[in-house]
């Protein structure tokens, strides 16, 4: 089983893609649930950890099946090696593949292993891991 941080990211990676496609702020989306904006940016960074009650009302309120907010097995093997793309892409993506969820999915997966693979390469992420690992410790 995948590490509770990575299934709460992986949530909040969707939750925030689902926001985006929709066309709603952080500030919106949280007027519509009720919640504060902070709690938005917590959740959509995986640092704090949604209620089920909580994913239900977002998956209302961005017009989404919650089991698509749910990510699989497989999907926590991988988001690790996947980077966040910003919503520009991921509307540039959505409208290549016609809005067909499946097409969105493989290409979004596809832009995101990408990205990170470039990320890993780059000295300003070797720096960035390295200040995060002195925070740790």
């Amino acid at each position: 089983m995948a590490d509770f941080d990575d299934l709460y990211g992986e949530v909040g990676r969707k939750l925030r893609q689902a926001r985006v496609i929709q066309g709603l702020s952080q500030e919106r989306l949280a007027q519509q649930l009720g919640i504060s904006r902070a709690s938005v940016v917590n959740i959509e960074a995986g640092r704090q950890r949604a209620p089920l009650h909580l994913l239900w009302q977002f998956s209302e309120t961005l017009a989404t099946d919650l089991s698509l907010l749910i990510p699989r097995r497989e999907e926590l093997s991988d988001a690790a090696k996947e980077a966040t793309l910003d919503p520009a892409m991921v509307k540039q993506i959505r409208e290549t593949a016609n809005n067909d969820s499946d097409a969105v999915r493989a290409l979004t997966r596809l832009a995101s292993r990408l990205k990170a693979a470039i990320e890993i390469d780059s000295p300003d992420r070797k720096a960035h891991d390295q200040r995060k690992a002195r925070r740790k410790g």
